[in-house]
């Protein structure tokens, strides 16, 4: 659909935000993005963005096997524990998980594989600790740059590399369309979990509120950097319903599919629009 507009000079990024539970509705607009014939030459991710961005670089024509860890990752499988466990943690260590079984469904899927083996480049955005800066993970192996990356704050540990400690990189940059840009792409496609709305924030916690507001005013302030530079971007931002609860793993059929139909009519609606313009001219 979009290989016969694109230029030869132009350069392809994926931008996968954070999201928890929610990424799964990633896995879907990737489907929707491939079916279009839309492929990227660079991607970046943060936190479940990392993980989406991982597997797609490493596997890029298998997405059905993206969907199905999706489907089958439940909340035990990176939450264990119950209450109490989680109150025992809180009060011994400052989090509420301890991280082994993530790290451990990230072996099983992901193996010893490194940056090095992708067949899509991409990076993976964290936190230093010792000084509070932003890291951009790009090479060496994926499995302990994603656990950096997903080291939220409170419910996890952070994570060690090398001596330092690192946390999830959505404290800094929730949605990596900074990184992308410093990666080369001229036009971008924003993979943004951050929808919400006011019926769902009546029902949600003081924390998750207050996180996905301040998730989507960062990425409604981040989104504006690619025109700035020349660059153009498609933010896709699919409505998540009552799905509040990043921890939550029950709806992941539901993110799965509404992400993708949410995409998929944003591209047909960009290809209806793309297909008026000659192919070199450019768009008003």
């Amino acid at each position: 659909m979009f290989r016969k507009f694109r230029r030869s000079e132009e350069v392809v990024g994926f931008a996968f935000s954070g999201g928890g539970s929610r990424g799964a509705s990633q896995a879907g607009m990737l489907r929707a993005l491939t079916e279009a014939g839309v492929r990227p030459d660079a991607m970046a991710g943060t936190s479940a963005g990392a993980v989406n961005a991982g597997w797609f670089g490493l596997h890029p024509h298998r997405l059905d096997r993206l969907e199905a860890i999706w489907l089958a990752l439940r909340t035990q499988d990176i939450f264990p524990g119950g209450r109490v466990r989680m109150l025992m943690n809180l009060s011994r260590s400052g989090y509420i998980h301890a991280a082994d079984a993530w790290e451990r469904f990230l072996r099983l899927h992901i193996g010893s594989a490194a940056f090095e083996d992708a067949q899509i480049p991409f990076t993976v955005v964290a936190v230093r600790l010792s000084d509070g800066k932003r890291v951009v993970f790009d090479s060496g192996e994926i499995v302990p740059a994603v656990m950096a990356s997903t080291a939220i704050p409170g419910v996890f540990p952070p994570y060690s590399i090398a001596g330092e400690l690192y946390v999830d990189g959505g404290v800094l940059e929730y949605l990596p369309i900074p990184t992308i840009l410093e990666q080369g792409a001229t036009t971008i496609f924003a993979l943004d979990c951050s929808w919400f709305s006011r019926e769902i924030m009546k029902g949600a916690s003081v924390a998750d509120r207050s996180a996905r507001i301040a998730a989507q005013a960062y990425s409604d302030r981040v989104c504006q950097l690619p025109t700035s530079r020349g660059a153009s971007i498609h933010l896709l931002r699919p409505p998540l319903r009552e799905y509040d609860d990043a921890r939550d793993f029950r709806h992941t059929a539901e993110l799965l599919e509404g992400g993708f139909e949410y995409a998929r009519h944003h591209l047909a609606a960009l290809a209806a629009r793309t297909e008026t313009v000659p192919p070199h001219s450019t768009a008003g």
